[in-house]
């Protein structure tokens, strides 16, 4: 059976009907339980194939639960650099998660948060390509059509949310079929109808967005937001940052994630407005450190520049990571001219001398 390909903005899904341990991709995601017991289907194969390595350095990561995402070594297979277990089944994954109360809301989780979450860490390890099975359609029992639907609408979203050049691949394998023949595509026709359909979505998506640029002011309706409780803020960090650099400050936040480091980042920029400052200031005022980055876009942000004056006013200490090679704005420079830099782009280090300045001053304070 040939393979099908969409195009979603400047990447590509193929699904392709085969075995998953030939892809050349750098990363071949793969459903687990929560215990990794990679004891059947794909992460059987996976194992088999790549040693008992892989199995044993996944479960260093543990514990893990359903919807999480645990990255090990790709052991003795050719072509990857990891493997990305996502944890669709545990004992007790019929079970209320995150407030879901019944089965479809859990089933919808798993798969949406194990999905997004193998991008997040494709962004931050800038890996750009990945190969997926059909995730939680083994053992987990998740009813294909949804797997099918879901894991289009997800992976969908993901690449039209990012400029970068990513080649994803899906594989599908006929577990009824032992000689691996595919005379029977019944079973996945819903993928291909699902994926068609977005990829025509994310093309009519472009042309329109296209045709509808202009200066218009889009005002924001905020009477929805809830505003959240300084008491109720527990994090130590805080992440100043522009917008426009949101696909970097994800690999940003992926880092602290791994590292279970409790971090305060307002995502929309929905708190800017007059009406909002005095959350910006109970996040910054609850917080140990602050993560600046430094950017040609965010040293021209007034936000960015009122939440670090107000930082350093505050005696925050400021942990600067660096974009690119831009000059810190003028109003700042005095006061963060002498503190050490993170570089982003040395991806050898970066993780390194984050973790380890965040530490430390987490471990002063």
């Amino acid at each position: 059976m040939e393979p099908r390909k969409y195009v979603f903005n400047n990447s590509s899904i193929t699904i392709i009907f085969g075995d998953i341990t030939e892809s050349k991709a750098e990363v071949i995601a793969s459903s687990d339980d929560t215990q990794i017991s990679m004891g059947g289907g794909v992460s059987r194969a996976i194992r088999l194939k790549g040693g008992e390595i892989i199995r044993q350095d996944a479960k260093k990561q543990l514990p893990a639960r359903v919807g999480d995402v645990v990255l090990s070594t790709a052991g003795a297979l050719q072509h990857q650099k990891y493997i990305f277990h996502c944890l669709t089944l545990s004992k007790g994954n019929k079970e209320a998660l995150n407030g879901l109360s019944n089965i479809n809301d859990l089933e919808q989780y798993i798969l949406r948060h194990s999905i997004d979450k193998c991008f997040t860490l494709l962004h931050a390890l800038d890996i750009n390509s990945i190969a997926f099975p059909c995730i939680g359609a083994g053992s987990a029992h998740i009813p294909m059509t949804k797997v099918a639907e879901t894991m289009a609408d997800t992976i969908a979203d993901n690449l039209c949310m990012t400029q970068k050049q990513m080649e994803v691949e899906i594989y599908l394998y006929n577990r009824y079929d032992l000689d691996g023949a595919f005379d029977d595509i019944n079973p996945f026709i819903d993928m291909f109808e699902y994926f068609a359909i977005r990829s025509a979505m994310a093309t009519q998506k472009a042309i329109s967005d296209m045709s509808a640029l202009s200066s218009e002011v889009v005002t924001v309706d905020r009477s929805h937001i809830s505003i959240p409780r300084r008491e109720d803020m527990k994090h130590r960090v805080f992440i100043s940052y522009a917008r426009k650099d949101s696909q970097k400050v994800d690999s940003i936040r992926a880092v602290l994630e791994k590292h279970s480091i409790d971090y305060w980042i307002d995502m929309e920029g929905i708190f800017s407005g007059d009406n909002y400052k005095e959350v910006i200031v109970d996040a910054i005022d609850n917080a140990d450190a602050v993560i600046f980055v430094s950017s040609a876009n965010s040293n021209e942000s007034m936000n960015v520049i009122r939440e670090l004056g107000y930082a350093v006013k505050q005696r925050k200490i400021i942990v600067p990571i660096l974009l690119d090679d831009t000059q810190y704005a003028k109003s700042i420079r005095l006061d963060i001219a002498d503190i050490d830099q993170i570089n982003f782009a040395d991806a050898s280090i970066f993780e390194q001398k984050l973790i380890a300045s965040l530490t430390y001053i987490l471990n002063v304070k």
